[in-house]
């Protein structure tokens, strides 16, 4: 009698649930959202033991993260504020811009404004705060993003860095360097600020972000 690894069978869903592109369906309240799922799962059991007051999220696309974000953040903390940058927000879903717990900041993610703009939410709205990496996917703004937020982030936040699994780890192997790289450079020059939830990154067998379930030391 032969034991599969389980780690193959976990590796083969996830090969196929990104491959067939059914990720690129999924929805929260009819709003595209473009995540895993199980990965979604995560964030609201993170976001209801960390009670953040500040949710930032780099990349928008059309709103629905926000929006989940949003309505999830709120029944923990009515007063909670999601902050979702991108370079273009001309995609966003009405229910999502028209969210008063939503600020859409138009920019990228490195853009100074960025920094300034957490630094204020977080004056006005103390408590921890839930970050979310999912715009450019190159090593190089990744690596950035990491970089800009060692200044607005306090011990016990957490960031997420997602699509870690592209570049063949283990889906799309031609990327190039992206997340999964950026994570690795970081830690080599920065190795005491975060400590990797590894319990939280495994629970569903497979994640978008291997290596990105982060705490702040």
């Amino acid at each position: 009698m032969t034991t599969e690894n389980p780690q193959n069978t976990f590796d083969a869903f996830h090969h196929w649930y990104y491959n067939s592109g059914v990720w690129e369906n999924v929805k929260f309240l009819g709003v595209p959202c473009l995540k895993s799922v199980m990965d979604m799962w995560n964030y609201q059991e993170i976001i209801h033991d960390l009670s953040p007051s500040v949710i930032v999220e780099f990349g928008t696309h059309s709103g629905g993260s926000a929006l989940y974000f949003s309505f999830i953040g709120q029944l923990v903390n009515p007063q909670i504020k999601v902050l979702s940058i991108d370079i273009n927000h001309a995609g966003v879903d009405p229910s999502a811009s028209a969210n008063p717990a939503i600020e859409l900041l138009t920019c990228s993610s490195v853009d100074a404004r960025v920094k300034t703009r957490i630094q204020q939410l977080r004056a006005q709205l103390p408590g921890p705060a839930f970050f979310i990496l999912d715009s450019d996917h190159h090593e190089q703004h990744v690596f950035e993003e990491l970089v800009s937020l060692r200044e607005v982030t306090c011990s016990g936040d957490y960031v997420i860095v997602e699509d870690g699994n592209i570049n063949g780890h283990p889906v799309l192997p031609d990327w190039g360097p992206g997340p999964y790289e950026a994570l690795a450079r970081y830690r080599m020059l920065y190795p005491d600020d975060y400590q990797r939830d590894t319990e939280r990154e495994a629970k569903f067998g497979f994640t978008f972000a291997p290596n990105g379930f982060l705490i702040r030391k």
